[in-house]
């Protein structure tokens, strides 16, 4: 389906997350296939119950993913994800339907290809309803296997022909995603050597229809660079994939990343907090921060100096590069009705994000 030039964005489905894609150039969304995670229900934490029902959380999601995608390339979709809020426990919707049953359904009803991710350990239900929307649709599926998962390359083959059985599918039509999550910047050197090694006895290398690798340094939280502060992250990431291209491997693996967010799911009581404003900007090997502070007391008035900082740094791509970038410049020169929210500048931060690596694969050798 693709090969190495191809970009695979890992994208939490929220609201910011998916008006990044949607104001994303469409010519730049022809060199990637977003893994969309469905999202758990909101828990509403004033009065401790959660917002919606399962219904009533997955009913637009069909809708969503035409009006952000709207192409006619497939997505991949995890569902999975939607379990990770332990306070949900509802397993079906009203229908009765299993959620990868109803979530597949209403996005390829709204005329977007779907191909359902699964993975090891996963529940016998979700199994199964992966295997009806297999038959259903014929599109294949997803792997997605975890780096725990890799680490015994003895066990590994018979692990992988056993989850091929269970599915009834060859290589051919699986696109196999290697996610390794966070990795940190110290373990830069050793984490290529596990990958060669991987490479080089992974089961069915050159069979599988893709293989991706996916991982992220962004951490939890930037406790490193205080508020009121700008600083810099090393894209770990980005740079031992640049290591790996060097490398005479027998398969190249695409590119994926978690955009500039932690990949773990975080629930916190907004009450508790006082989130800082700020701007994550994706440079190079880079992420660099630039931090306001605490929004509950100072707002964000203070958009319009960060957003200062951000054009006059010397990794600014200017107004033009991305959705994102003309936000930035409107909020600098102080041309926006308002200054936004933290919303606005996570979408600015993730569009540009996007618009950066979609780039930066699509030119490598």
């Amino acid at each position: 389906m693709f090969n190495h030039k191809h970009y695979v964005p890992i994208l939490k489905w929220k609201r910011g997350e998916r008006t990044a894609l949607e104001k994303l150039d469409p010519t730049l969304k022809k060199y990637m296939t977003p893994l969309l995670e469905i999202q758990p229900i909101p828990f509403d934490h004033k009065k401790g119950v959660l917002s919606k029902t399962l219904d009533q959380h997955l009913q637009n999601v069909g809708s969503q993913v035409k009006s952000t995608w709207n192409q006619d390339s497939p997505v991949f979709v995890d569902v999975d994800t939607i379990y990770e809020n332990l306070d949900s426990s509802e397993e079906t919707v009203q229908s009765g339907q299993h959620p990868v049953e109803f979530v597949i359904d209403s996005i390829e009803s709204n005329g977007v290809p779907v191909i359902p991710v699964t993975g090891l350990y996963r529940y016998q239900s979700f199994y199964d309803a992966i295997l009806r929307v297999s038959a259903k649709y014929k599109r294949g599926i997803c792997i997605r296997l975890q780096e725990e998962e890799l680490s015994d390359l003895t066990s590994l083959p018979k692990t992988i022909n056993d989850l091929l059985a269970t599915y009834k599918i060859s290589p051919k039509d699986v696109d196999l995603i290697l996610d390794y999550k966070q990795i940190l910047p110290t373990q830069e050197k050793a984490h290529v050597g596990n990958l060669i090694l991987l490479l080089a006895q992974f089961p069915l290398i050159s069979e599988w229809r893709t293989l991706t690798l996916a991982s992220t340094a962004y951490p939890k939280t930037l406790q490193q660079i205080p508020t009121g502060k700008n600083g810099s992250i090393p894209r770990t990431e980005w740079r031992v994939y640049e290591k790996l291209l060097t490398l005479s491997l027998g398969r190249f693996p695409s590119f994926s990343d978690y955009n500039i967010t932690h990949p773990d799911f975080v629930d916190l009581d907004p009450r508790l907090i006082n989130v800082a404003a700020g701007i994550r900007y994706t440079y190079s090997d880079k992420f660099y921060i630039f931090r306001g502070v605490g929004v509950k007391n100072n707002g964000f008035l203070q958009m319009t100096s960060i957003c200062q900082d951000i054009i006059q740094h010397q990794c600014y791509r200017g107004s033009t590069f991305s959705f994102g970038d003309k936000e930035i410049e409107n909020c600098a020169h102080q041309t926006r009705a308002t200054n936004g929210n933290l919303e606005t500048w996570v979408t600015a931060g993730i569009n540009h994000h996007l618009s950066l690596v979609t780039r930066d694969i699509a030119s490598l050798p």
